[in-house]
């Protein structure tokens, strides 16, 4: 049976979305405004709603709250051409886990909206990443191995003949994953702070997986205890956020910005800010996984209107 996706969007690129999902065997379902989807809603049996955040009258901010008090098991993917930086207290008050920049990409849209209507093949590379022809494999067990984890990805990667964009930033990116991973998941967050090296219980460990096709290659970093949660990645892409404005404004001010400046949260926004295709994949008390895709196109420039991708098992 096809799956309906609910369309809200008064705009002409309503079209671009219905022809995506048309060829990926979907059923769509029109409306122009947070009313009219309120209607389609009641009317139809709905599999995933896609709003544009600028609807006329209310907006999609309403609309949203409403699926959440009244049709929960009904993802919703939100669209939009602004900066999510400048509404971002909505999208962490509301919990919106998912925002994708236009013009989308026909391949991470369907992929995502297959993941969140049937929660089925959410964790490993190969899900995300078609064909893969070459897969490496490291586990982590203490906090010593991750500089000399992230050199060899790095060799790897060039290796397999594609050009890091900037290295510096993919480096930073995969430290800051790499020490959550093996620091927060596992309970050692005051050690984190206090930089002291850990070594992981025993049968413990951080999975880091990278491959490759002709054009792309990914990573992905997995810890099997799942204590990541879209709230706590909200709120902490939330905190960098008002931490970046008060920066800002003290700048411009010319006073100290010494007591603003602050790690908590950086590692999640790196990857929203500065990873090309990514997902944030989490299961409660099982395992999270952090995905990021490259190709050799990518560049910081790609992702200077960043997006958002969580996916929350919650069964």
């Amino acid at each position: 049976m096809k799956k309906n996706v609910l369309i809200a969007d008064l705009s002409q690129y309503k079209h671009v979305l219905e022809n995506n999902f048309k060829e990926a065997g979907y059923e769509t379902i029109f409306c122009d405004s947070a009313f009219d989807a309120i209607s389609k809603l009641k009317a139809y049996d709905i599999d995933i709603v896609v709003s544009e955040v600028e609807l006329p009258g209310d907006n999609a901010f309403e609309l949203y709250e409403y699926i959440q008090e009244n049709y929960p098991y009904i993802p919703a993917i939100m669209i939009t051409e602004k900066d999510i930086d400048t509404f971002f207290e909505k999208i962490f008050s509301q919990g919106i886990g998912n925002v994708l920049h236009k013009p989308v990409v026909k391949s991470e849209l369907i992929n995502l909206a297959e993941k969140l209507t049937t929660m089925k093949n959410i964790f490993g590379l190969n899900n995300y990443l078609q064909p893969i022809n070459e897969i490496k494999e490291i586990k982590i067990t203490r906090s010593s191995q991750i500089y000399r984890t992230v050199e060899l990805i790095d060799k790897q990667i060039e290796d397999w003949g594609f050009l890091i964009d900037n290295k510096t930033t993919l480096n930073l990116v995969l430290h800051e994953m790499i020490i959550n991973a093996v620091y927060h998941s596992h309970g050692y967050t005051q050690e984190k702070l206090d930089r002291i090296p850990v070594e992981l219980k025993k049968g413990q460990f951080v999975q880091i997986q990278f491959c490759k096709n002709k054009n792309f290659y990914a990573i992905s970093i997995t810890d099997f205890n799942g204590k990541l949660t879209k709230k706590r990645i909200l709120e902490s892409i939330n905190n960098v956020i008002n931490q970046h404005h008060l920066i800002e404004q003290a700048i411009q001010k010319g006073q100290d910005i010494t007591d603003l400046i602050s790690e908590t949260g950086r590692g999640i926004d790196l990857v929203r800010r500065l990873a090309g295709e990514y997902y944030f994949i989490i299961k409660e008390n099982y395992r999270t996984e952090i995905i990021m895709i490259f190709s050799n196109s990518s560049s910081s420039e790609d992702t200077e209107n960043s997006s958002l991708k969580i996916i929350e098992d919650k069964s």
